[in-house]
C-alpha cells in the first residue's frame, strides 16, 4: 500500500504529567546472612580494612599529593540502588563525599583454549556480576566509622551481606609484550577537576623523572585523558604502575588495514549536483576523498587533512564516498528521497603501510575535525579498531566519541568493524570505539551470493562483528549491505563486494562493514535535512530503529537477529517519514525530569480494529530512544540513567486517594496491563524460527531490558494467548501509555551534591496497524487526537526541499 499520509508528532497534555510515588518494602532480602555465616563475612570485611588501615599509614607517611584509594566489592544480590546505596553512605560516613566510581573489571588472557587458540570462558565468568566501589580515604575516622558497622553483626547484618571485599586499590595491568612497547595509561578519575589535573601533572612528572616516554595525551571525556606511553621492559610496566594516580595499563594495538576486494562491472553515468538547490551534508571521516569525475563535484571546498599527502591513500575513503553518493545506482537500490549528498573530506588516517596509527590518533583528528565544522551535523567513520570490546567495560574509545557527540551536537554513523575469524568458524565481538553510546553503529548483511560464499542474501555477512556490546547494550544498532565472504576449497578467502568506485573512479567492488556504514549515514543525513527544526539526532535515530526491520525473515531466530543485526535494516527514507491508510505513526519527543512520570490515560485506538469477536485486533510497534546520562567513571554502569515505557489497556480512568501519604496523583488506570511484554504471547512466537505474518519483528519484545538507551517491541496482538485476549483485549478497555525513568545512585548522589535537576531526553515512537490493510487506522486515530485534546501536528519539512517526497497538507486531521 502507498505511503502518502505524513507521521505525526504530539504532545503530552498538562493532565499527563504525574509525580513519582514511593513504594514501601520491609522485607529483609533473602540473601542476608545469619549466625556462622554472617560472623565469617564480618571478619573476612575487617581483615580486609585493617590492610587498608596499615596502608594508609604508611601512604601519610610516605607524603603522597592524591588520596588513597581503597575498593569495595558488592555482592551481586546486592547490586540494586536501593541495596548499594547504604554501603555508599557507609563508604562516604566521614562526611566527606568518598566514593569516586566503579573499577573496571578487566580480565587477562586466559590460557586455556578449546584447541584452536580460542580462548574458553567460565559459566561463571559470562554471568557474575562484579561491581567494585572506588573510593578515596582520606581520614581515620572514615576507618574507624567503617570498622564499628562491619563488627556490629546485630545491627548491620544486611550492610555486611551486601559486601564481599574491602581492599586498597592496585592499579591493573595486563600482560607484557615484548614485541610491543606501546602501552596505554588510565588514570583515577578522582570525581574532582583540581585532582584530576593535579594527577595528570604529576604522572608526566613521574614519567620525566624516571625516564618513561610519553608519545600521547589524548581527552577522552571533559577532564579525563588517556596517555600512550612507550614501555621498554616489564620492570618498566610494573614501575609505571606504582606511579600515584595510575589506574590502569594495558597494550596499546595499532590501526590495521582492512581487506578489500576488486572486479570490473559497469557504472553508472556521474551525476553533477544543480547550481543553488539545497542538499543533505555529510563529514566522511576516512582516509581522504579522491576528486574523480563521480566525487569532485560533490565535495565542498573545504577539507581536513591531517597527513600529508605522501603519506595519504585515498582509496579506501573514495570507496566509502562512492557508497554515499552512488549505492542507490550503483546496487540497483531506491532507499534514497534526494539527488545527492554534499561531502567534506576529513583525512583522519594515513597509508596504514606507511605510517602507524593508534585508535587515540584518530580521536585526536575526529574531534578537531568536526570541532571546525559546527554546521556539519552527520558524520559517517568507517575506520576503527580491531580489538574487541570488553563485555564488561566500555572502552575509552567509544567514551571518546560520545563526549565528542554531546560536546558538538552531532551524530557519528560508526561501522562495527570486520573480522576474519570466520574463516576458523569462530565470531567476535564488536570493536572497540563501536561500543559509542551515542554513536549509530552498523553492521553488514549479504547483498549477493558467489560461489563459495558462506552467507545467503540478507544475511549478515561471514566478516561482520556480533554483538553484544558492553554491559549487554544492544550493538550494532543497525545493517546495510556491505558484502558476502567465504571459503575456497584451497582454503583462502573469497568475497562479493558491494558495487563502487575505486581512487580513480574505475568500477570495483568492496566487502566490509566500512560500506554499510555511509548507507546508513547517506539515509540519517537525508531525514536531517527534509526535517524542519534544528538538529535532532535522537529523533533521528528512532525513525530509523522504528522502521527497521530484517529482510531475512524467518531464516534466523531473534536471539541471532539481535547479536548480528541489532535492529535491524532500515527502510528508505521517504517511507520512515509516511503511514498508509491502514496505519499512523505517533511521535512523542519530550524530557523526563527525576521525580516526574508521564502517564497518558484514555490514549487514542482505532476502533475499527475491534473484530466481530468484540476484541482489539492489529499489530503495534513501539520503539523507545532515550539520551542516558553518562559518566566514564562508573565502568559497566556507564549508562546511569534509564527510561521504559509501557503501553496497554484498563478497565477505567479511577480517582485515587490524594490523603495517603504514599498517594501523589489524583487519578490512575484501573487493571492496567502493559500489552508490550512477552508473558501475556504464546511461547511459540519467541525465540523460534518465524514465520510469515509478523515474523520480522514480533519477537522484538527480547530488545528492551534495564539500562539500554534504545529499546524496540513489537506485537501482533492475535498471537496473545487466548485467556489473555480475553483479560486484556475485550472493547470495552481503553488504551494508555506510560513513561517513566530510573536514574542510579551514583548521578542521584552528584545532582544533590550540585544542586542540578536530573533529567534525560527521550523520543517514543508508536505505530498502530492494521495487517489486513482494511480498516481506516490513521484517519480514526487523527480524530480522537482532536477530540481527547492532544496538541498534534503532520511532521513538518522544510519548504525548499518539499519536492523530494510525496506530502500532502498541513492541516490538522
Amino acid at each position: 500500500m502507498e505511503k502518502l499520509l505524513p507521521i505525526k508528532f504530539f504532545e503530552k497534555r498538562k493532565i499527563d504529567e504525574q509525580f513519582t510515588e514511593a513504594g514501601r518494602n520491609n522485607e529483609p532480602p533473602k540473601w542476608l546472612l545469619k549466625d556462622d555465616a554472617l560472623a565469617i563475612r564480618s571478619q573476612h570485611l575487617t581483615s580486609g580494612l585493617f590492610r587498608v588501615a596499615a596502608n594508609f599509614e604508611m601512604y601519610k607517611k610516605e607524603g603522597h599529593v592524591l588520596p588513597m584509594v581503597m575498593t569495595t566489592t558488592v555482592t551481586e544480590e546486592a547490586l540494586a540502588k536501593t541495596h548499594r546505596k547504604a554501603i555508599v553512605d557507609l563508604l562516604n560516613s566521614d562526611s566527606n563525599s568518598n566514593v569516586i566510581g566503579i573499577e573496571p573489571v578487566r580480565k587477562k588472557k586466559s590460557s586455556c583454549t578449546d584447541g584452536e587458540g580460542s580462548q574458553i570462558e567460565s559459566k561463571a565468568e559470562k554471568t557474575k556480576e562484579i561491581r567494585k566501589l572506588m573510593s578515596i580515604v582520606t581520614t581515620d575516622q572514615l576507618i574507624s566509622n567503617i570498622n564499628k558497622v562491619l563488627q556490629d553483626t546485630h545491627g548491620s547484618a544486611k550492610l555486611i551481606s551486601s559486601i564481599s571485599d574491602i581492599q586498597p586499590f592496585e592499579a591493573w595491568s595486563g600482560d607484557y609484550n615484548p614485541n610491543n612497547k606501546a602501552y596505554h595509561v588510565m588514570l583515577v578519575d578522582y570525581q574532582d577537576s583540581h585532582r584530576n589535573k593535579l594527577a595528570q601533572v604529576l604522572f608526566r612528572k613521574q614519567c620525566v623523572d624516571h625516564e618513561i616516554t610519553i608519545n600521547r595525551e589524548t581527552r577522552y571525556s571533559s577532564d579525563m585523558r588517556l596517555y600512550r606511553i612507550t614501555l621498554d621492559s616489564l620492570s618498566d610496566m610494573e614501575l609505571v604502575r606504582g606511579f600515584e594516580g595510575v589506574q590502569s595499563i594495558e597494550e596499546a594495538i595499532p590501526i590495521h588495514v582492512e581487506l578489500d576486494f576488486f572486479e570490473d562491472m559497469p557504472l553508472p553515468s556521474p551525476k553533477q549536483p544543480v547550481d543553488g538547490k539545497a542538499y543533505p551534508i555529510v563529514g566522511v571521516l576516512d582516509s581522504g576523498v579522491q576528486k574523480n569525475n563521480y566525487l569532485a563535484p560533490w565535495l565542498l571546498g573545504q577539507s581536513e587533512e591531517y597527513y600529508e599527502s605522501r603519506l595519504q591513500d585515498k582509496n579506501h575513503g573514495s570507496m566509502v564516498a562512492s557508497i554515499l553518493e552512488y549505492s542507490d545506482e550503483l546496487n540497483g537500490t531506491d532507499y534514497f528521497a534526494t539527488d545527492g549528498v554534499m561531502m567534506l573530506e576529513a583525512v583522519i588516517t594515513p597509508d596504514l603501510r606507511k605510517e602507524t596509527v593508534y585508535p587515540e590518533d584518530l580521536i585526536d583528528n575526529v574531534r578537531d575535525a568536526i570541532e571546525r565544522h559546527p554546521n556539519i551535523k552527520i558524520w559517517t567513520m568507517s575506520v576503527g579498531t580491531n580489538e574487541e570490546c570488553d563485555p564488561d567495560v566500555f572502552s575509552e574509545y567509544g567514551m571518546a566519541l560520545d563526549n565528542i557527540e554531546d560536546e558538538n551536537h552531532v551524530l557519528i554513523v560508526k561501522s562495527v568493524g570486520n573480522t576474519t575469524a570466520f574463516m576458523k568458524r569462530k565470531d567476535e565481538r564488536v570493536a572497540k570505539m563501536a561500543d559509542s553510546v551515542r554513536s549509530l553503529v552498523v553492521g553488514s548483511i549479504a547483498n549477493e551470493k558467489g560461489r563459495f560464499d558462506i552467507a545467503e542474501i540478507n544475511m549478515p555477512s561471514p566478516f561482520t562483528r556480533m554483538g553484544p556490546g558492553p554491559s549487554y547494550i544492544i550493538k550494532p544498532d543497525l545493517v546495510a549491505y556491505g558484502g558476502n565472504a567465504g571459503i575456497r576449497p584451497d582454503g583462502n578467502m573469497t568475497t562479493t563486494g558491494v558495487k563502487t568506485f575505486d581512487l580513480f573512479g574505475s568500477p570495483t567492488r568492496a566487502p566490509g562493514t566500512s560500506f554499510s556504514t555511509p548507507w546508513i549515514a547517506r539515509i540519517a543525513a537525508e531525514l536531517n535535512f527534509l526535517l524542519d527544526g534544528d538538529f535532532d539526532p535522537l529523533l533521528i535515530k528512532a525513525l530509523m530503529i522504528h522502521n527497521a526491520g530484517y529482510p531475512a525473515g524467518d531464516k534466523m531466530t531473534m536471539v541471532d537477529k539481535k547479536k548480528y543485526m541489532g535492529f535491524g535494516m532500515p527502510r528508505g527514507t521517504g517511507d520512515i517519514l509516511y503511514n498508509s491508510e491502514n496505519e499512523i505513526t505517533l511521535v512523542l519527543r519530550d524530557t523526563l525530569q527525576k521525580g516526574t512520570f508521564i502517564d497518558i490515560l484514555d490514549f487514542p485506538f482505532s476502533e475499527s480494529l475491534i473484530g466481530t469477536d468484540g476484541r482489539y485486533h492489529g499489530q503495534i510497534t513501539v520503539t523507545l530512544v532515550s539520551s542516558p546520562i553518562l559518566r566514564s567513571s562508573q565502568a559497566a554502569e556507564y549508562c546511569q540513567s534509564n527510561i521504559n515505557v509501557a503501553f496497554g489497556t484498563m478497565e477505567a480512568i479511577m480517582e485515587r486517594d490524594t490523603t495517603k501519604r504514599t498517594v501523589r496523583n489524583p487519578y490512575g488506570a484501573k487493571d492496567a496491563k502493559n500489552i508490550i511484554q512477552d508473558s501475556l504471547y504464546s511461547s511459540k512466537v519467541f525465540d523460534v524460527l518465524e514465520g510469515r505474518a509478523f515474523g520480522r519483528e514480533r519477537t522484538l519484545l527480547k530488545l528492551g531490558q534495564k539500562f539500554y538507551p534504545v529499546k524496540k517491541y513489537a506485537v501482533n496482538l492475535d498471537e496473545m494467548t487466548a485467556a489473555n485476549r480475553r483479560k486484556f483485549l475485550d472493547g470495552s478497555r481503553k488504551w494508555y501509555m506510560k513513561v517513566e525513568g530510573l536514574f542510579r545512585d551514583a548521578i542521584e548522589r552528584e545532582a544533590r551534591a550540585d544542586g542540578k535537576v536530573l533529567e534525560q531526553e527521550f523520543c517514543v515512537l508508536l505505530t498502530i496497524r492494521d495487517p489486513e490493510g482494511k480498516a481506516p487506522v490513521y484517519n480514526e486515530i487523527t480524530q480522537q487526537l482532536q477530540q481527547k485534546g492532544f496538541v498534534y501536528s503532520n511532521v513538518r519539512l522544510k519548504n525548499e526541499i518539499r519536492e523530494h517526497v510525496h506530502i500532502e497538507g498541513e492541516s490538522i486531521g
